[in-house]
């Protein structure tokens, strides 16, 4: 702990901000860098902890067929079991033009991770970029 000078403040900590009700991510262009996958490989990506309730949305471009989950996992105490929970949601074409769109709303808070692939073994792979949005209530 650093020492203060005799009559200074202690600094203020700051509480829970007020909830956000605007995405909290870069609006435009997908807003990750180009990522690419080889013939037999996959991506993993931390997309980082969410409140529950937050509505979230992940979109993509790419040049080539990618399918694409996001796992949400909530660990220690906070989990029921005081162990741990998950849920996941996947998608592969639903963003049109061979593109997965992930939309949903998280039932609890927790912490989560895109998985990219390519759809299947027999097509070839590419690169893409992702966009994710946030919104927190």
């Amino acid at each position: 702990m650093a020492a203060q000078a005799p009559g200074a403040k202690a600094p203020k900590r700051q509480g829970p901000s007020a909830a956000v009700v605007e995405p909290q991510a870069i609006s435009g262009l997908a807003s990750s860098g180009r990522n690419c996958i080889g013939p037999s490989g996959a991506n993993v990506h931390s997309i980082g902890w969410v409140p529950s309730n937050s509505r979230v949305s992940i979109t993509f471009s790419s040049d080539f067929d990618p399918v694409a989950s996001v796992t949400n996992t909530q660990l220690g105490s906070e989990a029921p079991n005081s162990v741990a929970r998950s849920a996941f949601w996947a998608d592969d074409d639903g963003g049109g033009n061979f593109e997965p769109l992930l939309n949903f709303t998280t039932t609890y808070s927790g912490t989560l991770v895109l998985h990219v692939s390519k759809f299947s073994a027999e097509r070839s792979a590419g690169c893409y970029f992702y966009k994710v949005e946030i919104i927190t209530e």
